[in-house]
């Protein structure tokens, strides 16, 4: 029987930890805090100044590559039959604070307004390394090194994330909105390159152009959609540029009561242009997701106070982790 070589399987290990997974922009932490919009895309907006409160909760534990799948397993040619699992899981935390100010001042028939964003995150990210068909006599050995090598590869952090800035002008009919806004996200998150794990997606600004419509019906149906766009620029860190890509979420909501609505509500992101620099894959690293999922809402007669409470599963995921998106919201008019 041929012996198999410590030395060919601890280079086995380094392979698998060389080969994790690079998710689409910047480790996968994209932008745009995903699933929050919802009533208020269609809720009339009256001049004051609103504050919203949104925690989101995300858990994954697949990760998608460019094809769909999940990553196979690693093996090394000098090594036949040893093959190195990966398990990765993502969990993270967000407590956005959205305040907004819609003024009395106008622009044609618009009415003239900002928001600002401000997210804290808590992100974690861990990796496990398993391998098959290890000979009994270097299995210690070797389980040290997948457990040194899955522990490089997983971090948490909490802190401040990229806080956002949005002017816009606002047309409200009597059953309609449209609002068209642009939003500038600054590189204010705590990051690190070295990192697993990071508040912030990176060094790097992020623009996008944004429009959101809203249609109530007579018999009760609310639909919502809000469109962005997004432009980064290249990360001064680690000179890599996450590509442009469209971000959606959407809402059909029916009115069960005066206060109370149920529906569906989800998003979508698809990722246009490639990422470019070290490490960008020739794929172009595009990455994909598309959510839907049950949301129900309150909000008072006088619009001054509103809860909402969704649960988004994703699908059709590429290029990122696949999970479960949940929002819980309260909405309050100070003025």
């Amino acid at each position: 029987m041929k012996l198999i070589k410590a030395t060919n399987i601890f280079t086995a290990v380094a392979l698998t930890a060389a080969c994790l997974p690079a998710s689409a922009t910047e480790r996968g932490q994209l932008r745009a805090l995903l699933g929050m919009p919802g009533q208020d895309m269609t809720a009339p907006l009256m001049p004051g100044f609103y504050l919203q409160t949104s925690l989101q909760s995300y858990s994954a534990d697949k990760y998608r590559d460019n094809d769909g799948n999940s990553p196979p397993q690693v093996s090394d040619p000098s090594l036949p039959g040893l093959k190195i699992k990966q398990d990765t899981s993502v969990r993270a935390q967000v407590l956005a604070t959205r305040a907004t100010w819609l003024t009395e001042s106008r622009l044609g028939e618009g009415r003239l307004g900002v928001s600002a964003t401000l997210p804290l995150v808590n992100y974690e990210v861990e990796t496990e390394l398993s391998a098959d068909d290890v000979p009994a006599a270097m299995q210690a050995r070797v389980n040290a090194a997948l457990a040194s090598a899955g522990q490089a590869s997983s971090g948490q952090k909490f802190g401040l994330g990229d806080i956002e800035v949005s002017p816009f002008i606002d047309w409200q009919g009597e059953s309609s909105r449209t609002a068209l806004a642009f939003g500038i996200v600054a590189p204010t998150g705590d990051y690190d390159k070295n990192r697993i794990a990071n508040p912030g997606a990176g060094k790097f600004w992020t623009f996008r152009p944004v429009v959101t419509t809203g249609l109530v019906t007579e018999s009760g149906w609310e639909l919502g959609l809000r469109s962005t766009y997004n432009f980064n620029t290249r990360n001064t860190a680690t000179d890599y540029r996450s590509g442009q890509y469209f971000h959606a979420d959407g809402s059909v909501l029916y009115k069960l009561a005066e206060s109370w609505r149920m529906g569906l509500q989800g998003y979508a992101i698809i990722q246009t242009t490639n990422d470019s620099g070290p490490g960008a894959p020739s794929t172009g690293n595009k990455a994909r997701a598309f959510a839907l999922g049950p949301a129900i809402n309150w909000q008072d007669e006088n619009g001054e106070l509103g809860l909402e409470f969704k649960v988004l599963p994703e699908f059709g995921v590429r290029n990122r982790p696949e999970g479960i998106t949940s929002w819980a919201r309260v909405l309050v008019r100070l003025d």
